[in-house]
């Protein structure tokens, strides 16, 4: 028998409220209070740091480019996320391979340097590249592409901060436009096919 329901209530409430803004960071392309935009408006040119030197989308004019927006501390989405592009990649017909990229974008480029983020892009799939600017560039891009991110102070941890960020992949179209930000819980499959038909 329950003690006290009404603490039990907003136990369960506070639960579900938590839940729910997991969720919303986990999928959302913008930030909290700000308008939700089309795929229209979303997008385009972009020049990030490699540590190959700089990376300029229309290098990759006639290619599908997939884009991962993360960070090196992140425990298990992002590296979860780079295996399903990983995965994708490996699920595509042999004739398609040099037609796709994938970027690991980190907005975390105090901490992640270039070559801790090519050690972990190369660590999947040859054909990802780990990217990351300045921290005025990687704030530009993301309000470019909708991408929610946010660094919260953890007082109690070595670390000092962790991201939240939404976890989504971004397929750009062999002519440059973003026509699809497909949610973190796509599968190898789901991931492959829209390359596919993006390609064709």
């Amino acid at each position: 028998m329950v003690k006290n329901p009404a603490r039990l209530l907003l136990i369960v409430a506070g639960l579900f409220i938590a839940g729910l803004i997991a969720v919303y960071i986990a999928t959302t392309t913008v930030p909290v209070g700000e308008k939700l935009k089309s795929l229209k408006d979303l997008g385009g040119e972009f020049h990030l740091n490699s540590i190959n030197g700089v990376v300029d989308l229309k290098e990759y004019e006639g290619k599908v480019v997939v884009l991962y927006f993360g960070f090196l501390n992140c425990a298990e989405v992002c590296p979860a996320s780079m295996g399903v592009m990983s995965a994708a990649f490996k699920k595509l017909p042999a004739d398609q391979f040099p037609n796709v990229q994938g970027f690991f974008i980190s907005v975390d480029p105090k901490r992640d340097d270039l070559n801790s983020l090519n050690e972990f892009a190369q660590y999947f799939d040859q054909r990802i590249q780990g990217l990351t600017g300045t921290q005025d560039e990687i704030n530009a891009l993301t309000k470019q592409y909708g991408v929610y991110f946010d660094l919260v102070d953890m007082e109690s941890s070595e670390l000092g901060y962790t991201v939240d960020h939404s976890s989504r992949f971004y397929i750009i179209s062999p002519t440059g436009q973003l026509i699809d930000a497909m949610s973190h819980s796509t599968t190898p499959i789901e991931l492959a096919e829209r390359i596919k038909r993006t390609l064709n």
